[in-house]
């Protein structure tokens, strides 16, 4: 008879196959005593056969009965086979209709063709399902309460920032810093590429040991475990495909205190989820820089005064145009025009001019008083992070409350919508709190040559606007000339916080 070997474990942690290694061990020596002919075997490493997800072996084994290459299929036992009941009546039908026999190692054989073979095929798989579905129960309430009591993760890759000693996280020595700073540029207006690019300059590596990319940066800016908080939800069904839409954002699950060190503020990383979920943030990564000039859609336009655009309300009017085409063929000047009364600038010149004085005054220590006014709300910020403690605690007890008969079901709903909507009220509060001012740690000398030197286009406007508006004047009539100078009286700094111009 032709056999077909088939090996599957569920988890493979080292990676070595030795699981998979025993169970061919076994199946060759049952195929030699049997005098059977191995015509192949299919194997499955570290794959689940309850999850959903497609097993090439097993799809290359069903093809292969299709086929009629083998009379009889081999596994260490029926359950490494099969699980759920949608592959289990596939595998019976398959082997009956093409009369191929099933003969695990722990077990006796079972011929399909027969209705007694078919019948001991499914009351071994109802058993081995059974068993399946208990398990999960277990594994969900474990979960549901490490969930309850704040205890974190102690599966799956460590999280970076974080050891993992004695069943708790504790802040590694050199990454929890990296952390911070990259909550810190992503809530200040930088980009996410350029929060990457930090993390791969200062030699960081994830805890896999790959180098950052802009995907797994963004999961690590939306995780609540660095504030200090366990996201939980329940897990879907058994055998449902798990997708990215299925499950719920991590800031729209429950949210427990948890026992381990947080490495930010809660409203710190609510105010990081905002700008990653908000739509009108570009996605496009390759193109980040997709405002590439550094006044366009800022600078003011003199001749209309503080006037915007009627068709966008709320926008500055000078926006980049170019002069027509020269003769060689080149594209013209870039220019500053306002949308209104066609006012144009030329943007290169007025660019280095305003980058050189916005330079200079960076290169002052008193920048950080534009900070200082910006954390003016910082008691506020403390009792709002404790009222948002306290609401999520009392809704915690209700459920409690409500099966103790402290209350009676009319009672739970309003009492559980008012801290509902309550908790809601807090957390958009503290959202707006969080961001980090872009001035942070920013004054004094060789800042500016920082600042004019990033190619972090987003992030120098930022800067540009916590500090100055800036005002484009009408410049006299003709052409100007090669090597022309900006006239400073034509452009005017309006500084924030009532900071004085640069002498």
């Amino acid at each position: 008879m032709r056999a077909a070997l088939y090996l599957r474990i569920s988890k493979d942690r080292t990676g070595e196959a030795e699981g998979i290694e025993r169970q061919a061990e076994d199946c060759h020596a049952l195929i030699k005593a049997k005098g059977w002919t191995l015509v192949e075997t299919y194997t499955d490493n570290d794959t689940s056969a309850t999850s959903g997800r497609r097993r090439p072996g097993f799809e290359a084994l069903m093809q292969a009965v299709e086929r009629r290459a083998v009379d009889v299929i081999v596994p260490w036992n029926a359950d490494r086979l099969y699980r759920t009941p949608a592959d289990r009546l596939r595998v019976v039908e398959a082997c009956r209709q093409h009369s191929v026999s099933l003969h695990p190692v722990r077990g006796s054989g079972i011929d399909m063709t027969t209705p007694n073979g078919r019948m001991v095929a499914g009351m071994l798989g109802e058993m081995a399902w059974a068993e399946v579905e208990n398990k999960s129960d277990r594994q969900r309430r474990a979960n549901r309460q490490a969930a309850e009591k704040g205890k974190p993760w102690m599966t799956g890759p460590r999280p970076f920032g974080y050891e993992r000693t004695g069943g708790t996280l504790v802040p590694h020595a050199t990454e929890a810093e990296l952390v911070r700073q990259a909550f810190d540029l992503i809530t200040s207006g930088a980009s996410l590429l350029s929060v990457t690019r930090m993390l791969n300059r200062a030699g960081a590596r994830t805890t896999l040991g790959n180098e950052w990319r802009h995907n797994n940066v963004r999961v690590m800016l939306l995780n609540p475990l660095y504030a200090g908080l366990r996201a939980y939800a329940e897990m879907p069904p058994l055998g449902a495909k798990q997708t990215a839409r299925s499950r719920p954002p991590v800031e729209a699950r429950q949210l427990v205190p948890g026992t381990w060190e947080a490495l930010i503020p809660e409203d710190v990383w609510r105010a990081s989820v905002a700008v990653l979920r908000d739509p009108a943030r570009t996605t496009n990564v390759g193109n980040f820089s997709a405002v590439r000039h550094l006044g366009s859609n800022l600078f003011r336009c003199g001749r209309c005064g503080d006037q915007v655009d009627d068709q966008r309300s709320g926008e500055p009017v000078m926006r980049v145009n170019y002069t027509n085409p020269r003769r060689d063929g080149e594209r013209g000047h870039r220019i500053y025009k306002c949308q209104r009364c066609h006012t144009s600038r030329r943007a290169d010149p007025v660019d280095a001019f305003v980058g050189a004085v916005v330079a200079a005054r960076l290169d002052r220590d008193d920048v950080a008083d534009l900070v200082a006014i910006n954390r003016a709300n910082g008691t506020e910020v403390a009792a709002l992070r404790r009222e948002a403690g306290e609401l999520r605690g009392r809704i915690n007890l209700l459920p409690d409350m409500l099966a103790d008969g402290d209350m009676t079901r009319d009672q739970f709903a309003r009492a559980n919508r008012r801290a509902q909507d309550r908790l809601a009220e807090v957390e958009a509060r503290l959202t707006e709190a969080g961001g980090s001012h872009v001035l942070t740690g920013m004054g004094g000398p060789g800042t500016g040559k920082r600042w004019l030197e990033s190619d972090d286009m987003p992030w120098r406007r930022a800067v540009l606007v916590a500090m100055v508006e800036v005002v484009l004047h009408p410049v006299k009539t003709g052409r100007p000339k090669k090597g022309e100078q900006v006239d400073p009286m034509t452009v005017e700094f309006r500084w924030a916080g009532g900071l004085a111009n640069v002498g």
